[in-house]
């Protein structure tokens, strides 16, 4: 089948113990923002600007009073809005939706670019012809607008899936299903995969340099450095690299804080988000990654807002399972299966060690630039300290 012809894939029910209403549905909270326009009060402003530019509609016609701007949780590097409008408000005086324009959506979601991609300096025009081939072939929610600073995409009520319900079977099921069907995707974009290590220098590099001028940051920030992260990086490429797995067109950041619970009562769905980081890279990274973040659990409530759970670090026979799952997918000879399920999980093991090293890295860049209310430094220490867990208990 085509891919512009490529259907939703079949979503996985979970089991009833996982209750969408028992926890926080996209908890609405407001969220700092970094977007800078003298020519507006506060962030609503600049958000009813861009609707009223980009949605067109009853959008460009509503007043302010019309209007409503909530922030989401969820995102660790970007800043997600639900916008609203209100139809009627019980005094006469809501916005009139004509019978032409019923097919206009009343409420979206805004996501905002957070500060880390313009550092990254991160190809735009790439990541949003991305998105919008994602969009038509389902992979993601529907795209109304896309502009400079971000974009408007279809509001679904959801909430994300947490560490303990994506160590479920059926959830592992659905990500090897998709992970099939994702890596068989032809793109119009470079299929080498040199981004990877072109990713770890530049993080690398930028968290190396980063300082900070309040005392308990610097101070966490020296017990990072002491793990030699300066040049633990060549030895980590050492490791992995050469890889001589296959180059498919990855999703590169598949974990919990990308696994969203949606559906009805009667019809939980997995959906799987964040893609603007997909790219061709080794298949075996999809998975490494996806192991390494299964021991950080995202949904506390309280500072630094994650936890790390090493009973959550998935076993051999867990991995393998995914794995077995994904090359059944594959349609390969038989005799080829089980190679493919060897190399997958040896490179898998060793990029493991990638995503823990990428995401220590990250965090420490993300602790400067991005106001969004984390933890970003303890999560980098718990990422090396995963790293090189990870790396003496394997022997690598």
């Amino acid at each position: 089948m085509p891919d512009s012809e490529r259907k939703p894939l079949d979503s996985c029910s979970l089991a009833d113990s996982i209750d969408l209403e028992s926890r926080a549905v996209t908890a609405e909270c407001h969220l700092p923002h970094l977007i800078k326009n003298e020519n507006v009060v506060d962030f609503r402003g600049q958000a009813f600007a861009w609707v009223k530019k980009y949605m067109g509609g009853p959008w460009s016609r509503a007043e302010m009073k019309h209007f409503r701007c909530k922030g989401m949780r969820g995102d660790l590097t970007n800043y997600l809005y639900i916008c609203k409008l209100i139809l009627w408000d019980g005094e006469n005086d809501g916005l009139k939706i004509l019978k032409s324009e019923a097919g206009y959506p009343t409420k979206i979601t805004l996501k905002v670019y957070g500060e880390i991609e313009s550092y990254m300096g991160f190809n735009k025009v790439e990541m949003m012809t991305l998105n919008v081939i994602l969009a038509e072939r389902h992979y993601i929610p529907r795209i109304f607008a896309i502009f400079p600073d971000g974009r408007f995409e279809q509001y679904e009520k959801s909430r994300q899936l947490r560490a303990a319900e994506i160590r479920k079977a059926d959830v592992t099921n659905h990500l090897a299903d998709y992970l099939a069907e994702y890596h068989k995707m032809d793109m119009p974009f470079g299929k080498t995969a040199g981004r990877l290590e072109e990713t770890l220098d530049h993080y690398h590099a930028m968290a190396l340099s980063t300082q900070f001028e309040d005392e308990a940051k610097s101070k966490l920030l020296r017990k990072i450095v002491r793990y030699n992260i300066d040049e633990e990086l060549e030895t980590l490429k050492e490791i992995c690299f050469p890889c001589h797995d296959e180059v498919v067109f990855c999703h590169n950041n598949l974990g919990e804080g990308n696994l969203l619970l949606t559906g009805h009562k009667d019809d939980r769905r997995v959906q799987v988000v964040g893609c603007d980081m997909s790219s061709y890279n080794y298949r075996s990274y999809d998975f490494g990654h996806f192991f390494a973040t299964m021991q950080f659990d995202f949904g506390t409530p309280n500072f630094p807002y994650f936890k790390r759970d090493r009973s959550f670090i998935p076993s051999e026979e867990t991995r393998r399972d995914m794995v077995v799952r994904y090359v059944r997918r594959l349609d390969l000879p038989l005799a080829q299966q089980k190679v493919t399920e060897e190399k997958i999980m040896e490179y898998s093991e060793k990029f493991i060690l990638a995503a823990h090293f990428l995401h220590g890295c990250w965090g420490i860049v993300q602790a400067d630039v991005s106001e969004l209310q984390f933890g970003y430094l303890e999560y980098a220490l718990a990422c090396f300290q995963a790293y090189f867990e990870h790396k003496i208990l394997n022997n690598l």
